[in-house]
């Protein structure tokens, strides 16, 4: 994990993956630290770190200052051999990235956090997208800001009608127990009608460098 400074981030980069058979922990670990290094030089850059799911995944969470710097993070680091060392280590038919558009003002990377839970959907009405940041005000407000364990949260948009809600926590436990009360508060029902259930996908992921 490396952090160079605790300025606002408007765009995330997620991408997921999975390592070669023949590569351990502590060797992707290794070459992830060569690799942050280097990604700590590139205009905008804020925080990265690499995250772990309970089905083998891996994840590289990238924050910038604007969206366009992860165009230009990913020309750059194409050309820098840690890089080129670390894509060794992956299979590349499992990656898939996506980036999002931090819909949060003034959002920051919170100092402390263990776990990231990672949700994307889409909505029924995508007419309705105006009603996103409103709701995921109240949502933060009344539900997860009651509980120690939340860090942070933010709506983000990935694409077109594809939608995405973050939520740093300090423990996997208690993050996934908070989140599946979504389905019991009322603060959070908004949402959940809002959004096409057969779209939904979620996640959690937690830290391990």
């Amino acid at each position: 994990m490396i952090r160079v400074n605790n300025n606002f981030a408007k765009a995330m980069e997620f991408t997921s993956f999975k390592k070669k058979d023949t590569i351990t922990d502590d060797e992707l670990i290794n070459a992830i630290l060569q690799f942050e290094i280097q990604l700590a030089k590139q205009n905008g850059f804020i925080f990265h770190c690499l995250v772990r799911n309970f089905k083998n995944e891996y994840a590289n969470v990238l924050f910038v200052e604007n969206f366009e710097n992860l165009n230009d993070i990913e020309t750059n680091l194409m050309q820098i051999p840690e890089a080129q060392n670390f894509f060794k280590l992956i299979e590349k038919q499992s990656i898939k990235i996506e980036f999002h558009h931090i819909q949060k003002n003034n959002f920051q990377i919170p100092l402390h956090f263990s776990c990231i839970e990672c949700g994307t959907f889409s909505l029924k009405n995508e007419n309705k997208a105006n009603q996103l940041l409103p709701i995921s005000n109240t949502i933060e407000t009344n539900y997860l800001n009651t509980f120690e364990n939340t860090s942070e949260h933010f709506i983000g948009k990935i694409k077109s009608n594809k939608f995405s809600e973050i939520t740093f926590g300090k423990t996997l436990g208690q993050t996934k127990k908070i989140c599946f009360g979504y389905f019991q508060n009322p603060f959070c029902t908004p949402l959940l009608e809002l959004a096409d259930e057969n779209s939904m996908e979620l996640d959690f992921w937690y830290l391990i460098a």
